[in-house]
């Protein structure tokens, strides 16, 4: 608490020398050099410039110069700027780049720093809306046929830091929706197929469960997005769900940057720019496997991800309800 004159205000208003104060603050903050608006905390500059960037706007000038000449770059003096990570305190960095780093090696360097905060936001969101239900991996085993010994219980293997790629069931229409759920041909779905000969009825029964497993974890995801509960990216964005032929149309608009590019140019003539996802970095299948994927709302406007930070279905749901893909398929 504090009394009289002392607090700077006349009956809870600012006092004029308060006013004056503040004015004289503002009036001393120097202006970004791109939005010309005060910057409140400039960046320390790695460089020798004497201008003054707010954090945004600094940000989104090394994503662009990222993308127009595969190096992050001040925009006043152009001098190579190395851009790392810190999770402790959630904050770029910034120094001189003095070693020749690949556009692909510094993506990866960053994708590396910034995985660990990935993974926790996808943890805490789904913390916060539930694991897919049901499961059918958490219920017994199917009974077994007269006559058929029992399955040797095996210790669970420890849990991969990266999920292994592996082919992906077919998209369905989320449990959320109405109606019966699509084919992949458009059709109404009929009955599951037999199993196929030599195939034991208690074996079928055992991949239809962790098919099942799979398919409730991606309804589960898609009914949350579909609701509007979207997990957050590392850039402090959104996450969308959007489809694979959303994403290649995308990566055709990026594109159109590259081509005037002399260090990008080449790499993507020879096919080598793909899109990949930023947790496993494997390339995204673009044939229409389980058909979705998570991408950042702010696509390359951040050098956190200057070539966008996209998840693929089978990373998310490892990672946010611990459903394995390989595992559960294979």
């Amino acid at each position: 608490s504090c009394s009289g004159s002392s607090c700077g205000s006349i009956g809870g208003q600012p006092s004029a020398a308060t006013m004056a104060e503040a004015a004289s603050e503002a009036d001393e903050a120097s202006p970004c050099a791109i939005c010309y608006e005060p910057c409140a905390q400039s960046v320390d500059l790695p460089c020798q410039c004497k201008v003054d960037y707010c954090a945004s706007c600094w940000d989104r000038a090394l994503a662009k110069s990222f993308n127009s000449c595969a190096q992050a770059r001040c925009p006043t003096c152009r001098a190579p700027v190395r851009v790392d990570y810190d999770d402790a305190s959630d904050r770029l960095t910034f120094g001189a780049q003095v070693e020749l780093e690949s556009a692909d090696g510094t993506r990866v360097r960053l994708a590396q720093q910034l995985r660990p905060r990935q993974i926790r936001i996808l943890a805490e969101f789904a913390a916060q809306h539930g694991a897919p239900l049901p499961l059918p991996a958490q219920a017994e085993d199917p009974p077994l046929a007269d006559g058929v010994a029992p399955r040797a219980a095996t210790p669970p293997a420890p849990a991969s830091p990266v999920p292994p790629t592996g082919t992906l069931p077919p998209a369905e229409a989320p449990a959320c929706a109405s109606g019966p759920p699509p084919s992949p041909t458009g059709a109404v779905a009929s009955a599951p197929p037999p199993p196929p000969t030599g195939t034991s009825p208690v074996t079928a029964q055992r991949r239809e469960r962790s098919r099942a497993v799979v398919v409730a974890a991606v309804r589960h995801a898609t009914c949350l997005a579909q609701a509007g509960q979207l997990p957050r990216c590392v850039c402090g964005a959104t996450l969308e769900l959007i489809s694979v032929q959303e994403r290649a149309r995308r990566f055709m608009q990026q594109a159109e940057s590259w081509r005037t590019s002399q260090a990008l140019a080449p790499l993507l003539q020879r096919g080598a720019m793909k899109i990949v996802c930023d947790l496993c970095n494997q390339p995204m299948s673009m044939d229409g496997a389980m058909g979705k994927l998570w991408a950042c709302e702010r696509g390359d406007g951040t050098i956190k991800h200057a070539t966008s930070n996209d998840i693929c279905m089978a990373c998310f749901i490892y990672h946010a309800f611990g459903v394995d893909v390989q595992e559960q398929l294979e």
